[in-house]
């Protein structure tokens, strides 16, 4: 009858909403398990998790939770999910909304250890010695480092079963010890370290430390003169939250004819790391904003920590390309589960124009029968005096004699104006003897597609004759 009344109970008030006083998404639950007598208690101390909204908390004696959401949706799907040591994790789905409370069905876990591993039909039978140690249920296949303020363990449950298959009996239980084989070396630990089996059950747990990276467990026991062993199971460690000191956005170029075409793409990498130097966690939100042209709004990170978003050359334009030729790109995210801690950084893509004319000093100039060099300075830009983009190629040529200095290059991707990126020099001289009356000196400057475009300009020498 209690059994009844509390699940007539959760009926009643399973997804069920009401009014709250502000903008945020009030979530309200319990987590329960069956006894043996099919009977529903609560579980105190479970970790409630929001996945995807970096909130958690845990349950009071009575097994109720509370969460506060808060999205940009007014309507919008929340998973949440409910672990314990020594219990299955289990999770829910619900609709949640903007200033309103939403009751949670309640979230029922499976006892792992001891009553529900058991397998009944494997106690009534009388097993030989232990043989295999296999792995069969495990909580989770990441955990957070230490401190991340998320989920820092996972138990591993394993069975040990004779040649044919059959879990250990009481009279065959054995000693099994836990090993990590491999790990990134930041304190992570397994409790307990070894373990005798109960009816051919055994459970670790692996407890997280303060660097990211994966980690190999295994089991092994001592049977007679023979040792056993599990494969090596592999459970990942994620990075924590972000930290201010380790986020960072840049793109893929910084610069771009954004002036001269729309539509030109540009990447937008986003690097988030927590403040132990790992990479956050796989699946971090990361937000995008750009005060000119069009980026895309946000980007989780991959499990290096970075986040890609595309950044597009569209109105709107920077109004007065001399003063600020710049579109100022800023990415932020959140460095708490509860969202209230915003981190933001900015880096910057310039938006170059159509290639100006190009100038050079002299433009003209006279030789005689002496090898005596004439040099040249020319300047390569757009119509604002901003570098081209890069790829673009300068090429210098002459119909006689020899050139020297810059005559073949190519423009790195740049920002800033000067030598290397719109001055140049070079140097021509005739040699001995020339006898060409007149000497015709290009320089084309040709970028690629969706770059600056193409301009030629020639300088001529004639010959002064005594």
């Amino acid at each position: 009858m209690r059994s009844l009344i509390f699940l007539l109970i959760v009926i009643l008030i399973a997804g069920c909403t009401t009014a709250t006083k502000d903008n945020s998404a009030i979530l309200k639950g319990n987590v329960y398990y069956f006894d043996q007598n099919r009977v529903a208690q609560p579980i105190e101390g479970a970790l409630v998790v929001a996945k995807g909204y970096y909130l958690q908390t845990k349950t009071d004696a009575s097994g109720a939770y509370s969460l506060s959401v808060e999205s940009e949706e007014e309507t919008f799907d929340v998973e949440l999910e409910a672990s314990k040591v020594g219990f299955d994790a289990a999770s829910v789905t619900v609709s949640a909304q903007k200033g309103k409370t939403t009751f949670v069905p309640d979230i029922t876990l499976n006892k792992v250890f001891p009553d529900t591993l058991i397998n009944p039909t494997d106690t009534l039978r009388a097993s030989g010695p232990a043989k295999h140690i296999t792995v069969f249920r495990q909580t989770t296949d990441h955990i957070y480092i230490k401190s991340s303020g998320l989920t820092e363990t996972a138990v591993i449950n394993f069975v040990v079963t004779d040649a044919k298959g059959v879990a250990l009996d009481q009279d065959h239980k054995v000693t099994v010890e836990f090993f990590i084989l491999n790990g990134p070396d930041g304190g992570e630990y397994l409790y307990p370290e070894s373990m005798e089996t109960q009816n051919g059950y055994v459970y670790t747990i692996l407890n997280s430390g303060t660097i990211a990276g994966p980690v190999q467990i295994q089991a092994q026991a001592q049977v007679g003169s023979e040792v056993i062993r599990s494969l090596p199971i592999r459970i990942a460690i994620h990075g924590g939250l972000p930290d201010p000191e380790h986020f960072s956005v840049v793109t893929e170029r910084v610069n771009i004819a954004g002036r001269a075409h729309f539509g030109i793409i540009d990447q937008v990498t986003a690097f988030v790391g927590d403040k132990y130097s790992n990479p956050v966690a796989p699946g971090t939100v990361v937000y995008f904003a750009s005060d000119y042209c069009i980026v895309e709004g946000s980007a989780v990170t991959n499990d290096m920590g970075e986040a890609t978003v595309r950044f597009i050359s569209a109105a709107p334009l920077p109004p007065y390309p001399l003063i600020n030729p710049f579109a100022v790109i800023t990415a932020y995210t959140f460095s708490d589960t509860l969202g209230e801690k915003q981190l933001s950084t900015q880096t910057s893509v310039l938006l170059t124009d159509v290639v100006a004319p190009i100038e050079v000093d002299p433009s003209s100039f006279t030789y005689t029968d002496l090898n005596q060099p004439v040099e040249f300075n020319y300047r390569v830009h757009d119509i604002w005096g901003y570098p081209l983009v890069a790829e673009t190629k300068i090429t210098v040529e002459a119909t006689d004699g020899q050139l020297f200095g810059d005559t073949k290059i190519e423009l790195r991707d740049a920002q800033a104006s000067g030598p290397g990126t719109t001055d140049f020099n070079f140097a021509w001289a005739p040699g001995d003897s020339l006898k060409a009356p007149q000497v015709y000196i290009t320089i084309t400057v040709d970028s690629p597609p969706e770059g600056n475009g193409y301009t030629s300009t020639s300088i001529i020498g004639s010959k002064k004759t005594e």
